[in-house]
């Protein structure tokens, strides 16, 4: 079987191969795990402050999550990095040059309290207990005693958990 490739493609497409890296790159995305840090502006949408990043989409802040993690509220034309999850939702937030201070706490998995919003692990140090963030924390598929790690946010909240490698 012989394919043949119309001369006049040729160039467009190798173009487009090859750009397409310093075009993800330029789209302010950094990849870490399964987050993704996107620089954005902080605008008004609806009536609430949102996130608009250089591809034009809008990510929704909730204002009194910057005072539970110890910032002051952010403002109209803020420049902001936000942090997403592998669904897309923000669960972190900070001026743009500001660095994040998460912690990474890995353990056994001991209790999920969904009642009171909290997990407890068994680390090094011993028992510790976490608050979530939010309920939506996913915690599906990892039965107790299994080995996790959770990212804590600036507040000591869990921000996410997942299976530990």
């Amino acid at each position: 079987m012989h394919v043949h490739v119309n001369s006049m493609w040729l160039g467009p497409l190798l173009a487009i191969l090859i750009l397409l890296p310093y075009a993800v790159e330029a789209s302010g995305a950094e990849q870490h795990g399964s987050h993704k840090s996107i620089t954005g502006v902080i605008v008004k949408k609806d009536n609430a402050m949102a996130v608009k990043i250089p591809d034009g989409s809008t990510f929704q802040v909730n204002e009194n999550a910057a005072k539970r993690h110890g910032h002051e509220p952010f403002k109209e034309g803020d420049e902001v990095t936000v942090i997403v999850d592998e669904n897309n939702t923000v669960i972190d937030m900070h001026l743009k040059g500001e660095e994040s201070k998460h912690k990474m706490v890995t353990g056994k998995l001991i209790h999920m309290g969904k009642m009171e919003k909290q997990v407890k692990l068994q680390t090094a140090e011993g028992e510790k207990v976490f608050p979530l963030a939010k309920q939506e924390v996913k915690t599906k598929g990892l039965a107790e005693g299994t080995k996790v790690t959770v990212e804590l946010n600036e507040a000591g909240e869990v921000i996410d958990l997942h299976a530990a490698k």
